[in-house]
């Protein structure tokens, strides 16, 4: 059976797409979940192609290590505790995709 995650309520806001909503490096890690815009990509540009139409797919979201340990993360847990559920390797994300004419879905995992 798969293991069932804690659940964190998301609140959404919109912003001003000139604004940064993340901060900088290494500030940051822990807070840049968001949807829409673009990736923040850690290892470089992995955009995916739709295995259907073979035209790039379109960026939905991306989802961070959000318990990361940092005093600036509301978040964050001790990195040795066993309630640190959101990490994904080495402080990664999980960057989400959609082909609007396919409906065909992709994820990519990036982490330090």
């Amino acid at each position: 059976m798969a293991k069932i995650l804690k659940q964190y309520k998301v609140t959404l806001e919109k912003f001003d797409p000139e604004e940064s909503i993340i901060g900088s490096y290494p500030d940051n890690i822990g807070l840049r979940t968001k949807l829409g815009g673009h990736p923040e990509w850690i290892q470089g540009d992995e955009t995916p192609i739709c295995p259907t139409c073979k035209k790039e797919m379109s960026f939905i979201g991306q989802i961070d290590s959000l318990e990361h340990q940092s005093k600036n993360n509301p978040y964050s847990i001790d990195a040795l505790s066993p309630d640190q559920e959101y990490m994904f390797g080495d402080v990664g994300m999980i960057f989400v995709f959609l082909c609007f004419d396919c409906l065909e879905t992709s994820s990519i995992l990036q982490f330090y």
